[in-house]
């Protein structure tokens, strides 16, 4: 091979390294893992809820409050009015805002562009993040248990935040496991 060929070549070489390298980070930040794994945190008991309440909290904690504040670390507990418990991402799958469960409404509303997520199974119903293709339309949500004495622990959670979550053929239900 010719010499400038070669030398095209590298500078060509160089300068994809140089385009590319500064965003190899984003993989990391959307399939970044915890170093212990899957957590078991207590997020609350029975008795801390009524029907239609709701609690937020951020998973995993860490006990650093810069790092539990993260908003890709907020989630809600909501027990729906017929008593079955929903633990949804906080983070909005259309542009990463935090709604809100409005407990009249028994909807997450996103404040941000107006985006509506069911109660039952955290699905866009308006707004930008219903015209978002499966599973991009759904919030990430949260793995359960409940043990004998009404704790309820956070075990994992179902789906990528601020992406979305596989919702056709699963039951919210099968999140839920007692113990």
């Amino acid at each position: 091979m010719p010499p400038r060929r070669l030398l095209l070549r590298g500078v060509l070489t160089a300068a994809l390294v140089a385009v590319v390298s500064p965003f190899v980070h984003v993989i990391d930040f959307f399939y970044r893992r915890e170093a212990e794994g899957v957590k078991r945190q207590k997020i609350a008991n029975m008795r801390d809820l009524t029907p239609g309440g709701f609690i937020y909290f951020s998973y995993p904690q860490t006990g650093d409050p810069k790092i539990d504040n993260d908003p890709f670390r907020q989630f809600v507990l909501i027990m729906t009015e017929d008593g079955q418990l929903r633990v949804y991402s906080r983070v909005c799958v259309h542009l990463w805002c935090l709604p809100s469960y409005i407990q009249t409404r028994r909807q997450l509303i996103c404040p941000c562009h107006g985006s509506i997520y069911r109660e039952e199974d955290g699905v866009a119903i308006e707004g930008p993040a219903a015209y978002q293709s499966y599973p991009t339309n759904a919030l990430p949500m949260g793995k359960i248990e409940v043990d004998g004495n009404g704790d309820i622990w956070m075990v994992g959670v179902d789906g990528r935040i601020g992406y979305g979550r596989e919702w056709h053929n699963i039951k919210p239900d099968e999140l839920v496991r007692r113990v």
